[in-house]
């Protein structure tokens, strides 16, 4: 007697085998990962499915309706700019986040790069290696973390662990969101109020046409001449180019990023010259729990869909009563 065949469910990128394992009964799994597989073969991939696990692969309006059948979009993750959110939406395909599932993971990252920046430590570590042991004299005159004013743009899940994460510093703790109402553990305030007060700027808000770019050059000048930035957002945040005159130039002291424009980003450009930057991989939520409950939340997010119900963080409640959603 034969059985119905499972519903087909696209992993776009390594996730957890945590979330694969929630899967593996429901589904077909489908691991095609942005990256390794060409654009066709994602195509291919996805002309059938019916739920896919999302990661960074750009979801454009003309491949989603390539996609019949398909009606959850899982991300693993927060972020949703590489997403056509108006065509899904209009689709009918449920779009859903793991929520704060990496949230304090990224806030631990930001302070990190924080505290990097401000203690040279890529430069020190270097001169340590390279026999220079003696430079410290020379080396370790840093500005203070604590007590130091900090400007968080975006006071979302992670914008608040990160002011969470500060008190212990005892900083004064800025805050600035056009969408939040209230900002408890900061004090609510204009962008170009926070650029002039703060010391170190801090991005935690999502990609939007209207967060493109939010930090160019004439915000950059609004900082004060020793500040630094750290971004662990979205890199199309920051216009690059204004950033790297603004490192050389002194505008800025230092700045601190995860994640860049162009991912991954051409190594060639100035920005990765000045010594007064440090980087990584945008691997801010790159924590072993955070990477096993972003993978369980998208996985169970494909799973609540599949069951006709509404996930935990579904993110375009318009979906709701369109035939192909099917949510209770």
């Amino acid at each position: 007697m034969s059985t119905a065949p499972k519903p087909v469910i696209v992993v776009s990128a390594p996730i957890h085998e945590r979330g694969i394992e929630l899967l593996r009964p429901a589904f077909e799994v489908r691991e095609v990962h942005h990256g390794v597989a060409t654009e066709a073969e994602m195509a291919e991939a996805l002309a059938d499915a019916d739920a896919m696990v999302l990661r960074s692969v750009p979801l454009p309006g003309a491949l989603l309706r390539r996609c019949p059948k398909l009606k959850v979009i899982a991300k693993h993750g927060a972020g949703l700019d590489s997403v056509d959110l108006e065509t899904a939406t209009e689709l009918g395909i449920v779009v859903a986040t793991s929520g704060n599932a990496n949230s304090t993971s990224v806030a631990e990252h930001a302070l990190t790069l924080m505290l990097a920046v401000l203690r040279r430590v890529p430069e020190l570590d270097a001169a340590v290696r390279a026999g220079g042991y003696r430079e410290r004299e020379r080396m370790t005159a840093f500005p203070d973390l604590f007590g130091a004013t900090v400007g968080i743009v975006g006071y979302g899940n992670i914008g608040r662990d990160v002011a969470q994460l500060l008190t212990g510093f005892r900083c004064t703790v800025l805050a600035y969101d056009p969408v939040q109402a209230e900002t408890p553990g900061a004090e609510k305030v204009e962008l170009d109020e926070l650029l002039a007060r703060s010391d170190i700027v801090t991005l935690h808000l999502p990609l939007t046409e209207g967060t493109r770019h939010l930090i160019g050059a004439a915000e950059l000048e609004r900082m004060k001449p020793g500040a630094i930035l750290i971004n662990t957002s979205r890199g199309g945040t920051v216009d690059e180019g204004a950033l790297t005159k603004a490192l050389a130039t002194a505008t800025i002291r230092a700045a601190g990023l995860d994640v860049f424009e162009q991912e991954p980003p051409d190594v060639s450009a100035p920005l990765f010259a000045a010594p007064n930057v440090v980087l990584s991989p945008h691997c801010g939520g790159g924590t072993e729990l955070a990477r096993v409950r972003s993978a369980v939340e998208a996985a169970e997010a494909a799973l609540a869909v599949l069951r006709g119900e509404r996930p935990r963080y579904l993110f375009n409640p318009e979906v709701l009563g369109h035939a192909r959603a099917e949510l209770s």
